[in-house]
């Protein structure tokens, strides 16, 4: 909330105008520190499952190793997903500004 003082010196009525406060975190926030438990729930998860399951059929080391295999998989999968997802928010919004009539140059670091 902010205060706005009405003219007429120090004495006079403060009137509180309420202002729209920005939101602590916006979706693609979130979707950001989502996508760390989305690779380390797979990685972890899995060989864990796997170690379980090598004491319960006594297998050696075999189920641990297939389930880091699916996990590692996994979790190349969520960041390509993510990653994806964020290159098509970007273009959508370039495409908005264009048809909007505004026009973004971005600066190439190369040619210097």
């Amino acid at each position: 909330m902010t205060e706005k003082k009405c003219q007429g010196g120090e004495n006079a009525k403060t009137e509180r105008i309420p202002i729209r406060r920005r939101k602590l975190f916006s979706s693609r926030d979130l979707r950001a520190t989502t996508i760390g438990w989305e690779i380390a729930i797979p990685i972890v998860g899995g060989p864990f499952l796997g170690f379980i399951f090598d004491r319960r059929l006594d297998t050696g080391v075999r189920w641990t190793f297939i389930l880091l295999g699916i996990g590692l998989v996994s979790a190349i999968f969520a960041v390509v997903k993510y990653i994806r997802y964020e290159f098509y928010l970007i273009n959508k919004e370039k495409k908005e500004e264009e048809s909007k009539g505004i026009r973004k140059e971005w600066r190439n670091y190369d040619d210097e």
